[in-house]
């Protein structure tokens, strides 16, 4: 009998510890410690994703699991958009608009070189197809079938187009990078399906009416194989003519099956998290990504096969503040936390009160010396600045905390409040922000702090009020929207002049929250005029989503910590005040052991 070495090329091994690393699967050893035979096993499974930005359905999509664009689509109701984001496998950016705006479209090939092609504008069938390189879509010539709902697989100089409605089409038709040329039709035409492969090994499924029919094409002809094993029209289908994934769409009623098909037959896996139709896939069969659909959603999920066990980055709950409140001055870290001041309603009051956390609780600690709210702040929690803001009067007043008493430091040269801080105690900045005259009006000042005087620097290029701590220091800090009126301008501090950056990527918004130990680092939280949950971060290039929180408020507390253990706490949830805390936590993964067992 040939040992377990020849057969695997792997012997088994006598370990004190347990194997930590992918390079472990298949591995036998034996756990010293635990007193058992172990070895770690590959398994399949969906984890949540960032957000799309904007609920939509049928969107063309091409790329990978890591770089991704999603293109043109229907909205909730159902008007068509041109819009374009970008997946960088953490979250979703703004990319360049589509050249005609299309919904119910189909795309293929890469985030740098992308494809699609067909839809529908709104009142006609579209026979456009555009290409993207990763920055711009340029129109491309036109297929020769105008069609919607068609299956669509390739790159973007070897693709096809398949079947679809026009009524309902069996034309074939592919393209070379240039213009399309017909092929022969499938054997069963249907609109509503999905595709995946490539030009000379592709493969379609489903449609409508619903069906499980299955076809591979070997860039001549259709062969039909074999079904599905759940009939489907509006799936999602990605991966090689012989390793491909359909996910969701529907029969009878959306659906969150999933299966899988190696080339021979289709086999049932994990479901997605959530029955949905029209959504998009894209990827492989080892490192997959499903979004969007219907009913109408902004989520987006990653498929993996993996030794390791995934958790997806998200926030948690931590503990809550002793006084629910608002408008407060934050600062520290995720285990070192500081909340100063804020604001009441009902009862409406101006609060006084401090909490320090630890990282699982908040305790009250000194007062500051007078009532304060919508104050500029930065720091850590035993060596934190927090300067302007209402006492209620407009005050330039700063104080500084050594993580027991509360001193004065200098005055600013303009009282105001809603201003904006960064940096540390003793190298803060102070930006924008309200002043009494004229009533309403942003201010563009800006000052930086030695950690005893104020002194004016070059203002920013638009005045701007309603701002939070938006974090960074003092040579590297950023403005996020603000108002009057409301805004999604950006600029960027480097210790001299302010510069115009990439507009926020939910539009107009206020009262930003946020963290990091730079503007090329950050994580933005807690805003006005979007969603109450969403989040995003800033990597000094773009903006991009990120989890959402659980509990949404606005005018919430942050830390100055790192972007990977940030803190929100605090804010106004839409009426009252909000005691929660929440703590982000980025993705992990850890090795997915199994023991070895004779049963």
């Amino acid at each position: 009998m040939s040992e377990y070495r020849n057969l695997k090329g792997k012997k088994i091994k006598f370990l004190t510890t347990d194997l930590s690393n992918e390079q472990a699967e298949g591995q036998i050893f034996y756990s010293d410690t635990d007193n058992d035979f172990k070895t770690s096993v590959s398994s399949s499974a969906w984890s949540a994703g960032a957000n799309v930005l904007v609920a939509r359905y049928n969107s063309g999509i091409g790329g990978t699991q890591t770089a991704a664009f999603l293109a043109g689509g229907a909205t909730p109701d159902d008007s068509v958009t041109d819009n374009t984001y970008e997946y960088n496998g953490s979250g979703w950016a703004v990319g360049g608009n589509l050249a005609g705006a299309d919904r119910l479209t189909t795309g293929s090939g890469t985030l740098t070189a992308g494809l699609v092609a067909g839809g529908w504008t709104g009142s006609a069938n579209s026979a456009d197809s555009e290409e993207y390189n990763g920055t711009a879509w340029t129109e491309g010539n036109n297929l020769n079938t105008a069609r919607r709902y068609s299956g669509h697989f390739g790159i973007q100089t070897a693709a096809v187009l398949c079947a679809g409605e026009t009524g309902v089409v069996a034309a074939t038709e592919e393209y070379n990078g240039t213009s399309w040329s017909n092929g022969n039709d499938v054997n069963t035409p249907k609109g509503h399906i999905g595709g995946s492969g490539t030009l000379t090994a592709g493969l379609k499924c489903g449609g409508a009416p619903t069906s499980a029919a299955t076809e591979e094409y070997d860039g001549t002809n259709w062969t039909s194989v074999n079904n599905m094993n759940t009939a489907r029209r509006a799936d999602s289908l990605f991966g090689l003519q012989t390793a491909s994934i359909v996910a969701g769409g529907y029969t009878t009623t959306q659906v969150a099956n999933v299966e899988e098909y190696n080339g021979t037959t289709w086999s049932e896996i994990a479901d997605i998290s959530a029955a949905s139709y029209y959504g998009s896939g894209t990827g492989s069969t080892t490192a997959g990504l499903y979004c969007q659909g219907l009913p109408s959603n902004t989520r987006t999920e990653e498929f993996h096969v993996t030794v390791n066990t995934i958790t997806a980055a998200a926030w948690a709950s931590g503990g809550n503040l002793n006084t629910g409140r608002k408008r407060g001055s934050g600062g520290g870290t995720s285990t070192a936390a500081l909340y100063a001041g804020g604001f009441t309603s009902p009862p409406n009051s101006i609060k006084a009160e401090v909490e320090e956390y630890n990282g699982t609780s908040w305790s009250e600690v000194t007062n500051m010396p007078a009532n304060r709210q919508f104050a500029g702040y930065g720091g850590t929690q035993t060596a934190q600045v927090t300067f302007g803001g209402s006492l209620p009067s407009n005050t330039n007043s700063t104080l500084e905390y050594d993580g027991t008493n509360w001193a004065s430091g200098g005055n600013m040269g303009t009282a105001r409040y809603r201003i904006g801080g960064a940096g540390t105690q003793t190298a803060a900045l102070g930006f924008g922000g309200y002043t009494a005259s004229p009533p309403g009006a942003g201010v563009a000042n800006t000052e930086e702090y030695d950690g005893s005087s104020w002194s004016e620097q070059n203002d920013m290029s638009t005045g701007r009020n309603y701002q939070r701590s938006c974090s960074g220091i003092q040579t590297n800090a950023i403005a996020v929207g603000g108002s009057s009126p409301y805004t999604s301008d950006t600029e960027k501090y480097d210790g001299t002049s302010w510069t115009s950056a990439e507009s926020f990527l939910y539009g107009t918004t206020s009262y930003v929250a946020s963290n990091g130990p730079s503007a090329d680092d950050l994580r933005l939280f807690s805003f006005n005029k979007v969603s109450k949950t969403a989040t995003a971060t800033y990597n000094g290039t773009s903006y991009s989503t990120a989890p959402l929180l659980s509990a949404g408020r606005i005018n919430a507390g942050g830390t100055t910590g790192t972007t990977a253990t940030s803190l929100c706490f605090g804010g106004d949830p839409g009426s009252g005040n909000s005691n929660a805390t929440e703590l982000f936590t980025g993705e992990t993964t850890s090795l997915n052991l199994k023991t070895l067992t004779d049963s």
